[in-house]
């Protein structure tokens, strides 16, 4: 028996958490030897692990446009506009794959969800007259963003703000995020872990501005769900799995930025009359097909980068010993 499609985007996401949590760990260990602890600095660090950029996407999308701007890459931190590169090609191509297939909070939120769906054996949806006006808010979130960033601005304020000390050490400030979090921000992930244990993926339903940009660009992918009517049985499994709460079962193919081609609704359907491909039905994509390819786009951005010599961090080391142990009272200019 092969394994189903949602066996093989588990390994990736698990994949892609685990990296991610190996690339937290040597964060701390590099911001500890430049004395972010309160110790002296050390006299040999570890080098720093570039990658951690793809948390700081606001930053990412600034130095894009720097780029578009100018034509230059600005060198402070330019991998995190390579992963948001690379984050936006797979949704483009996979239709929105980054959310169903690499975001560790898709992962996390499943999590939460487990108990809630075991004890109660159902899942609880808000009422489309309040789900539909909620949803708005990441656009709402994402234009205000879009507005800041990419409508007001000009070349000076972008060089400011990517020069800037609190740029240098913005992967610094996020790991502290963690590491010293404040009560209020304690407070904020308590009620989303919570909310998201009865509703589903609520954060990346409701809130995250990321994935409504991923999701709005999705659209003129040419890959998607379809539904095969004359093998459906209409046992609706589809639809009830669906994390975005699609009508999978009522459509012949879902056109909406809210799918993540997680293909859950493909690995529950007893018939397989659920399947990911191209829109006029000429090319069709299995679990591990779309792995490959997700990971392959992802790979040719990364040696993009690296071979064009802009991946690693070009923040230097006498910046790093000056702005580290004082990262905590730095202010966004």
């Amino acid at each position: 028996m092969k394994p189903a499609p949602r066996t093989y985007r588990q390994i990736v996401q698990w994949g892609f958490f685990l990296f991610i949590l190996y690339l937290g760990f040597q964060l701390w260990r590099f911001a500890v030897s430049y004395g972010l602890d309160g110790s002296a600095p050390a006299s040999a660090h570890p080098p720093h692990p570039d990658g951690v950029e793809g948390f700081l996407p606001i930053g990412a999308l600034t130095s894009l446009k720097y780029w578009l701007v100018t034509g230059h890459i600005h060198p402070a931190h330019p991998a995190a506009m390579f992963i948001f590169i690379g984050a936006i090609a797979v949704s483009v191509v996979f239709r929105k794959s980054f959310c169903g297939w690499i975001c560790p909070i898709g992962l996390i939120s499943g999590w939460l969800r487990q108990p809630w769906k075991r004890f109660f054996r159902r899942e609880l949806s808000l009422p489309f007259w309040f789900d539909y006006p909620l949803r708005s808010l990441k656009y709402i979130v994402l234009l205000f963003f879009f507005w800041v960033i990419v409508i007001n601005m000009d070349r000076a304020v972008l060089s400011g703000f990517l020069g800037s000390d609190y740029w240098k050490v913005a992967d610094i400030k996020m790991l502290m995020f963690f590491t010293d979090i404040s009560a209020l921000a304690l407070d904020v992930i308590i009620i989303l872990a919570v909310l998201s244990m009865f509703l589903k993926g609520f954060w990346c339903r409701y809130l995250c501005p990321y994935g409504a940009l991923l999701g709005l660009l999705s659209l003129v992918s040419p890959f998607g769900i379809r539904r095969d009517k004359d093998r459906c049985v209409g046992c609706g499994r589809c639809a009830r799995e669906c994390p975005a709460s699609l009508p999978v079962d009522k459509k012949e193919r879902i056109f909406s930025p809210e799918c993540t081609s997680c293909q859950r609704c493909a690995s529950v359907c007893p018939e397989g009359a659920v399947s990911y491909g191209t829109r006029h039905k000429i090319f069709a994509l299995s679990g591990p097909g779309l792995a490959a390819g997700i990971l392959g786009v992802f790979l040719c951005v990364y040696l993009l980068a690296l071979a064009t010599g802009h991946w690693h961090s070009g923040v230097s080391q006498a910046d790093l010993m000056r702005l580290v142990p004082v990262s905590g009272s730095l202010e966004h200019p």
